[in-house]
């Protein structure tokens, strides 16, 4: 089917049927009597013959750099599809129910986050993102803003798959020195273009590239050249960082398998491999960092898209490491953390969660960011990953009188009744204690299990043990830290030890309203808050 269509508005909105048999959906454009294709999309595409075509919703992507011209559509889809792309402005569509403070896409699926900086004021998040549909394909950059790394705008899409391959996972550098002839304030993004896996680049292999913005963060402009060529088959996710020290730019970059390289460039155009290693169990999404230590000191770690890190030494070439893997999370739905550039005095981290939303036309959400450090515990060194503090500081507790008492089971239960769009922190410390006050009794061992529910989720932890069983599911998460931390934001649940020491996340059956506490024993239980958009 073929359809031609003349632009006069910012986007064209193609129907989404999730779920369905993806098509090829191609867009070409015509200039000096020469048919060039500008866009390439796996679209799914209901092939039942109806009257009117029926979709789930909407997804957009811009166009305005063709106004005026007419674009011609091509795929193999009914005519009905057809009928229902349009070239529109903003076209208003209803409303999801969505956690309040982890991103999460307006409608799509998303997942590894990309290209993270700070620049006046303003956070920008970029992600893997596919608008046009709620599972893997299509690999774009999505763009999302913030002022306080918990509230999030989500911006026009930046990066569509092109014929050198679908838009993997990269970073943001800004561009201090003016290198690439580009200005002072500009941002480079560095990332792999997949090659092979689409018609479009067919036959070519996964290369480094770069795009550039002028304006901020908001508009990419892709460069043919410089870019870095194939080292692996499906070398990929290039973080790069300057090193001072050596007076180089570095860039960390999966190889294959369990491999990894570091290359050096004066220029970020020409780039030598100064060295490659073997990281057992570890791979992609490499990042390579100088963390604080809570006594002053400094040390670098190695990191990977599971949340392994790997302490050691680099000296502007090589990283030399003991080896020994340590886990940042005590599940696997963390992954493909980035540290965001651009923030002098703290390292914040952020984590995509593969979550599914099941019912939801969107798929995957971010992490709350965390700030990273590290401490020494009974000889080991450990990574510390506190909630930024700008979630601290939109913290209010809330007052015993908002709590009921109610037997449940013939049970006396702790309740609190959660509002729409409402955000709730619960700590409990691991020395019970005097606290809110509950109900007569009053524990002072702290080898008893404390239980909580909430929208169908079964949560037991043994203070003793560090022992946390979320749905029969049982993880260990030591006994190092002080205390337990859950922060439920509708179907997203994340859990740490309150000191930083390790974390997890769930996703919930069901949006909570609700959450029960059993016993009334619990005299070191808090709850908090989190104060609605200040932005």
């Amino acid at each position: 089917m073929e359809k031609k269509i003349t632009i006069t508005e910012a986007y064209l909105y193609l129907p989404i049927r999730a779920g369905q048999k993806e098509e090829l959906f191609e867009v070409f454009a015509e200039e000096d009597g020469k048919v060039y294709k500008v866009f390439e999309f796996m679209i799914p595409v209901d092939q039942t013959e109806k009257e009117r075509y029926s979709y789930d919703y909407l997804a957009r992507f811009a166009v305005k750099q063709f106004t005026d011209k007419t674009l011609t559509l091509k795929g193999e889809v009914p005519e009905t599809f057809m009928r229902e792309v349009v070239n529109a402005s903003e076209k208003e569509q209803e409303s999801l129910a969505r956690p309040s403070i982890h991103f999460t896409a307006e409608r799509g699926w998303i997942n590894d986050p990309n290209g993270l900086f700070y620049q006046d004021g303003v956070y920008h998040l970029y992600f893997q993102y596919n608008p046009f549909n709620t599972s893997w394909q299509n690999m774009s950059w999505g763009h999302a803003v913030s002022r306080d790394l918990l509230h999030w705008k989500q911006e026009e899409s930046v990066l569509y798959p092109d014929e050198h391959g679908m838009m993997f996972s990269g970073c943001a550098l800004i561009n201090e020195r003016r290198k690439l002839g580009l200005q002072e304030k500009a941002v480079l993004y560095f990332y792999t273009a997949a090659a092979g896996d689409t018609p479009w680049s067919k036959g070519k292999e996964f290369t480094q590239r770069i795009a550039y913005s002028t304006d901020g963060g908001y508009t990419l402009t892709k460069l043919e050249t410089p870019y870095l060529d194939t080292i692996c088959r499906e070398n990929r996710d290039p973080k790069i960082f300057r090193h001072e020290e050596s007076g180089a730019y570095i860039m960390a970059l999966w190889l294959e398998e369990n491999d990894f390289a570091l290359l050096r460039s004066k220029n970020l155009a020409d780039w030598e491999m100064t060295d490659r290693f073997t990281l057992e169990k570890a791979w992609e999404c490499p990042d390579l960092v100088r963390l604080s230590g809570q006594d002053g000191s400094t040390k670098w770690m190695f990191w990977s898209a599971d949340g392994f890190y790997y302490w050691g030494e680099f000296d502007g070439y090589h990283f030399t490491t003991d080896g020994v893997q340590h886990k940042a999370y005590f599940n696997t739905v963390p992954y493909a953390a980035q540290i965001y550039t651009g923030v002098a005095d703290r390292v914040i981290s952020v984590s995509w969660f593969r979550l599914t939303f099941e019912g939801r036309l969107y798929t995957g959400a971010m992490g709350i960011p965390r700030e990273f450090s590290y401490q020494e515990m009974d000889g080991e060194t450990i990574l510390i990953q506190r909630p930024v503090r700008e979630l601290t500081e939109l913290l209010d507790e809330i007052p015993s009188k908002e709590l009921t008492i109610e037997k449940i089971e013939n049970v006396e239960c702790i309740c609190y009744n959660i509002k729409d769009g409402e955000v709730l922190l619960f700590q409990l410390e691991q020395e019970y204690g005097e606290g809110i006050p509950t109900g007569d009794g009053a524990a002072t061992k702290s080898d008893i299990p404390f239980e909580a529910e909430f929208g169908g989720v079964f949560l037991t932890y043994h203070p003793d043990s560090g022992e946390l069983t979320v749905d029969g599911n049982v993880y260990s998460i030591g006994t190092k830290g002080k205390g337990l931390s859950v922060l439920i934001d509708d179907k997203v649940a994340e859990i740490w030890e309150t000191d930083g020491t390790t974390m997890g996340a769930f996703e919930v059956k069901d949006a909570v309203d609700r959450v029960v506490f059993a016993g009334t024993e619990y005299n070191r239980l808090m709850l908090y808050r989190i104060r609605s958009n200040t932005q």
